[in-house]
């Protein structure tokens, strides 16, 4: 067996940056309050450059989480000196698939789902999906551009 750990400090800068939300799996709002709530904690963090990018992934990934799980989803938010992770968790234990693209338009109009999960790949880079124990959590991180 082997255990791997990451140890990432909040680099001294006081209270660590954390922030989270629960939305329940019938709330018709619940998207909206997601994109809301990104928006508002990267802002009073100082973190508007990475606000737009962060708030369509969360809700694609939140919105992917709402049909497919039917669960409620806990959205996370931690901020480092380089980078802000993004996790969203749900009961659902099967691993998100994106549906990549055809090369016929004809099949591409008609495919119904796992857009969301390309757009989440174009922003961020990378994404990726674990099991947590009672579901799965969907985690990436977005770099903090540097000035």
């Amino acid at each position: 067996m082997l255990l791997l750990a990451r140890y990432e400090d909040a680099a001294g800068a006081g209270a660590p940056r954390t922030a989270g939300l629960r939305i329940q799996r019938q709330d018709v709002q619940g998207v909206k309050a997601v994109r809301n709530f990104v928006s508002d904690r990267l802002c009073a963090w100082g973190l508007t450059e990475v606000s737009d990018s962060l708030q369509l992934i969360a809700s694609e990934i939140v919105t992917n989480a709402l049909i497919h799980a039917g669960s409620d989803v806990d959205v996370r938010l931690r901020a480092f000196a380089d980078h802000v992770r993004l996790e969203v968790r749900d009961s659902d234990s099967n691993p998100p698939v994106p549906s990549p693209l055809a090369l016929d338009e004809e099949e591409n109009a008609e495919a119904e789902h796992g857009r969301g999960l390309l757009i989440v790949e174009a922003l961020a880079g990378g994404w990726h999906s674990f099991p947590n124990g009672r579901g799965k959590t969907v985690s990436l991180d977005m770099p903090i551009p540097t000035v």
